[in-house]
């Protein structure tokens, strides 16, 4: 099978690599210290921590830019259109022994964001990677892109796929938390019915993909439904790995996905999953080299 993966990244690469592509959305600075959990306070239910001296804190970009970091080696050009540097700020205090994160502070400093004008007959993949933090917001945009709208402890219920509804979408890329929450109800991955149902339901998308955790991810285009199976990996981190999927569905969509297709995308979601958050940015060498080995 190894073969026949890597074979279907080759077409992949082959088929995207003149590519003009705009991605749209919140910038994420994500901030990475190291500390040594010491157990709990005695006066009240309070986490302590200590900072491990020496450490140097980690410093890298996520949301829209590793979006388009993911996008770079496989197309001709990436126009990255987001907030400025270090208006969304993530820190995580995370376990310097098997760097699991202990808690977040968030830093939001948003209200600058201004009108963004977009027509999308200039670019041949134009992606908005709405992450809830008002960036979108400010957005005019035709219709014919692929939509995120990503689900987090910010804007848990309030940012859903349906603000989009007006605009016809090339594509829509959601998780079952974010799936759940578009219906209003629990949806499961295993139901033709629940899939269909949420296809139908103010997506206004040519393409959907719904991500399923460890047991894969799917696709349909209303008609048909097509389940992937996740690839194993030695996972170091999960953070990241949803906006690699969409990265690659995005592509996917616009080429029109065939069954076989949808390997490539779920094939660097697991890539991503070996390396700390965004700490890389998939490359066509790496995705080959990674096809090549897994079963």
């Amino acid at each position: 099978m190894s073969l026949e993966h890597r074979q279907l990244v080759e077409q992949f690469i082959d088929r995207t690599k003149d590519l003009r592509v705009a991605v749209i959305g919140e910038t994420i600075i994500d901030e990475f210290v190291e500390v040594v959990y010491e157990g709990h306070s005695m006066k009240s239910f309070c986490p302590v921590f200590r900072l491990v001296e020496g450490a140097p804190k980690m410093i890298q970009e996520g949301g829209s830019a590793a979006i388009a970091g993911h996008l770079r080696d496989f197309v001709k050009h990436v126009e990255l259109i987001s907030n400025g540097h270090g208006e969304i700020i993530k820190t995580r205090y995370m376990d310097t022994f098997d760097k699991k994160k202990h808690v977040e502070i968030n830093r939001f400093n948003t209200a600058d964001f201004g009108p963004i004008n977009i027509d999308v007959r200039d670019y041949d993949v134009v992606i908005v990677a709405d992450f809830g933090h008002g960036f979108c917001n400010q957005l005019n945009i035709n219709d014919g892109f692929h939509l995120m709208t990503q689900t987090n402890s910010n804007n848990f219920g309030f940012n859903r796929m349906s603000k989009w509804k007006n605009k016809r979408k090339r594509s829509a890329t959601l998780d079952l938390r974010e799936a759940s929450l578009q219906m209003n109800r629990q949806i499961k991955g295993n139901s033709d019915t629940d899939i269909r149902e949420l296809y139908n339901y103010e997506l206004n998308s040519d393409h959907l993909f719904v991500t399923l955790g460890s047991s894969g991810s799917l696709y349909t285009n209303g008609a048909t439904i097509v389940r992937q199976p996740s690839f194993k990996s030695k996972i170091v981190d999960t953070i990241g790995a949803g906006d690699t999927y969409f990265s690659f569905c995005c592509l996917l969509a616009h080429l029109q996905p065939q069954i076989n297709d949808m390997v490539v995308p779920s094939i660097a979601a697991s890539l991503s999953t070996t390396w700390l958050c965004n700490e890389k940015s998939v490359t066509r060498q790496m995705l080959l080299d990674y096809a090549s080995e897994i079963i």
